[in-house]
């Protein structure tokens, strides 16, 4: 990643975690989800489990999200 900012990490256990960044890659701004796992080095490491959005679509995640806790 060229640039990336930590916007939330949401822990899912003692060894993983969903991490949410905004990212620019490519000169491309995304908002990145994507679950890391604590490796043996002690370092969090990102797994390939994850998407990367294009960062101009994340008012249309926000409102499918909040549709999506509406049901």
């Amino acid at each position: 990643m060229e640039h990336e900012i930590v916007v939330a990490e949401l822990e899912r256990g003692p060894d993983q975690k969903i991490v949410i960044r905004r990212t620019v890659f490519r000169g491309r701004e995304y908002l990145d989800i994507r679950n890391f796992f604590l490796a043996d080095s002690g370092e969090w490491l990102p797994t390939k489990k994850g998407i990367a959005i294009p960062w101009e679509l994340r008012a249309e995640l926000v409102a499918a999200l909040e549709r999506a806790g509406e049901g």
